[in-house]
């Protein structure tokens, strides 16, 4: 995807993100009363580890070292959302994972390390405006945990993104783009 094709698809993510804080809530009492709540957000992260894995084995010049790190990732991953407690607070992780992917697409022209603070920071900044926009509607709340779980989701994705190119790579030299 192009550096515009990431860009387009972080405003439509965003927009998604802003557009349904009113009704989010309605939708997850309702898949929490049938018992799907947990289901569908541990699909989201089978969902994008599978993602994940597809698109490493395509362009991977060392297999193996790829499954190590993508193997450590979720590891991580797992480790992290074990100690979450709710689903609610899980797809934070999700989320902001995504949106912190979608930016550094979006800034291919920037040095790798200046694209993951970017995005990185990004992520950070959109996830307090999402609990800024919160804090406005009567139906939610501002919490500052969940600003630092979008913060975390952000850098998390970025860590994740460049341990798993950078073990993917053809040479040792630079990381590999988006």
């Amino acid at each position: 995807m192009t550096a515009t094709g990431f860009r387009w698809a972080l405003g439509a993510w965003l927009l998604t993100i802003y557009g349904t804080l009113g009704v989010v809530r309605f939708v997850v009492d309702e898949l929490r009363a049938r018992g799907w709540l947990v289901l569908s957000v541990a699909s989201l992260f089978v969902a994008a580890a599978a993602v994940a894995a597809v698109a490493v084995a395509k362009r991977a010049a060392r297999p193996w070292r790829a499954a190590v790190a993508l193997a450590l990732v979720a590891f991580v991953y797992a480790a992290l959302l074990s100690t979450m407690q709710s689903p609610e607070e899980r797809a934070h992780l999700f989320e902001y994972g995504l949106v912190a992917l979608l930016a550094f697409g979006a800034f291919p022209a920037q040095p790798s390390w200046r694209r993951y603070a970017i995005a990185a920071s990004f992520t950070a900044a959109v996830g307090w405006l999402d609990e800024g926009i919160q804090a406005l509607l009567p139906t939610r709340y501002y919490d500052l945990r969940d600003v630092g779980f979008n913060a975390l989701a952000g850098a998390l994705a970025c860590a994740a993104h460049y341990v798993v190119m950078r073990s993917s790579a053809a040479s040792s030299s630079g990381v590999a783009g988006s």
